[in-house]
């Protein structure tokens, strides 16, 4: 809230022109969709998902592992990296005591001080928890790069580009999955690999690792039981699951198909005025107050009187939910990421840092980029991943403009390297989750996340500088770019 204060105090920006950061559409996509991802978790639909993803694909470790991996990679590109790595850890963690009360395995290694008894045990997760444990917390992290609603990182860079090159082409929901989900699945897939070789002895058949992550078919069918009695335990699937569901994916249809490009979209047939990703997102979310969890109505006419409702049913999701769960702080966040974007433009401050950047311009741009992502990687890790986005990005838009390179070509891939922070439990709650829950020390953190960290920005550099740029085609420096918000 400091900006609503001192911006106008110091002549920076006016009242109004600083309150505004506060509400716009990326905020109202953000709500939107942190609506659509409550609604998902209230009817256990998340769960739901889960459970069957991981059941089809298979109960060896490396088969749970590559489930986990991936329900959670997708999972968490529609709710918050924190809620997706919460709820798969307690699924990894029944799979595993189930396991071990079959003397398949070991969860945690427990020592006890024999000189004192009452001292508190020390408890230290086998290779095979931490695998699990990683698979959750790096795995979302991942995901939520995969679409814009996916992490509040993603909508900041949305906001601070839209309004720092104003004639620009929007960001649009599916240009932003088109150019993602390639590196998303890319890391994800990595990473399964990474932690069968660095803690169940992939490639190493005869380490201590392979012979604890080898469960035989005993095993597999234990871990299939857990499996199907919480999925039993769920029940059929219900109406207000099946609800949820299809709205959420109308939603995504909506977004993607609002005006796609390469056809003519809904929202250019509908109206001549600029209708943005809000508005479809806002919509689901008013059809979920109206739409009944439990359709009782329709039983109203019966012959019956017995049969008759006697009260309404609730909706899909009822505002006294979102009151409980939604992190409106992430909102006020946001905006104040907004507020000090537009600040520092109007300024000459994220200018000025720019020019200072301008000798980069003498290596190769790929070349540059890596060095930008490895500087962003580093700082993310102490920061949060929005602050960091916050701070870089008005300053890397400054910094292409004054370099005459297109400005997606930086500031995308530093948006996506905000989101990897792999190796601090500061600096990403699902890090903070998976250390507590894993009684993880810091140092074993810090040793696990080194090489995700490092991949992912060569996977980055590699895809975004070939795939990326083909699909925002931006090979040339725009013309829109040379002009927009001269301070």
């Amino acid at each position: 809230m400091i900006p609503v204060v001192l911006f106008p105090a110091f002549g920076i920006l006016s009242t109004q022109e600083t309150c505004v950061c506060y509400m716009n559409d990326t905020i109202m996509v953000f709500i939107g969709g942190l609506i659509l991802a409550i609604a998902t978790e209230h009817c256990n639909l998340h769960l739901r998902i889960a459970l069957v993803v991981m059941k089809t694909l298979g109960c060896s470790h490396a088969k749970l592992l590559g489930g986990l991996c991936t329900v959670t990679t997708f999972i968490s590109m529609w709710i918050a990296n924190a809620a997706t790595t919460a709820m798969m850890v307690p699924i990894a963690f029944a799979v595993l005591r189930e396991l071990e009360k079959q003397g398949l395995g070991k969860v945690f290694d427990i020592k006890q001080d024999l000189e004192d008894p009452e001292a508190e045990p020390d408890i230290k997760p086998t290779n095979i928890t931490k695998a699990y444990l990683f698979a959750a917390a790096y795995a979302s992290s991942f995901g939520g790069t995969g679409s814009i609603v996916g992490t509040p990182t993603n909508l900041a860079f949305k906001g601070i580009y839209e309004y720092n090159f104003p004639d620009a082409d929007p960001i649009t929901f599916g240009d932003w999955m088109a150019a993602s989900i390639p590196q998303m699945a890319t890391n994800s897939f990595i990473l399964w690999l990474y932690l069968r070789i660095a803690f169940l002895g992939y490639l190493r058949p005869h380490s201590k690792d392979a012979e604890m992550a080898r469960i035989g078919a005993e095993g597999e069918a234990i871990a299939n039981q857990v499996i199907s009695d919480n999925l039993k335990n769920l029940g059929p699937m219900t109406f207000h699951e099946i609800s949820v569901a299809t709205l959420f994916t109308g939603c995504i249809f909506l977004w993607v198909f609002r005006a796609p490009g390469f056809v003519r979209g809904w929202s250019e047939v509908l109206t001549d005025v600029n209708l943005a990703d809000s508005t479809p997102a806002i919509f689901v979310c008013i059809l979920m107050f109206f739409i009944p969890k439990n359709p009782v109505c329709v039983r109203f006419y019966g012959k019956d009187p017995s049969e008759r409702p006697a009260e309404s049913s609730e909706g899909l999701i009822t505002w006294k939910v979102i009151e409980t769960k939604m992190p409106w702080r992430l909102v006020f966040l946001l905006g104040s990421g907004f507020a000090i974007s537009k600040g520092s433009s109007v300024s000459g401050l994220a200018m000025r840092v720019g020019l200072a950047l301008v000798p980069l311009k003498d290596l190769p741009p790929v070349l540059m980029m890596a060095v930008v992502l490895l500087f962003v990687n580093t700082l993310t890790e102490f920061t949060s991943n929005v602050g960091t986005a916050n701070i870089i990005l008005p300053v890397v838009a400054h910094m292409c403009v004054a370099m005459k390179i297109h400005p997606l070509y930086l500031m995308m891939p530093v948006t996506l390297m905000c989101s990897y922070a792999f190796r601090l439990p500061v600096a990403t709650p699902p890090n903070a989750i998976i250390t507590v829950a894993g009684h993880l020390p810091t140092r074993m953190l810090i040793t696990a996340g080194c090489f995700p960290a490092l991949y992912s920005l060569v996977v980055q550099v590699i895809l975004f500088s070939t795939w990326g740029v083909f699909v925002y085609g931006i090979k040339d420096f725009p013309d829109w770019a040379e002009y927009a918000h001269k301070p």
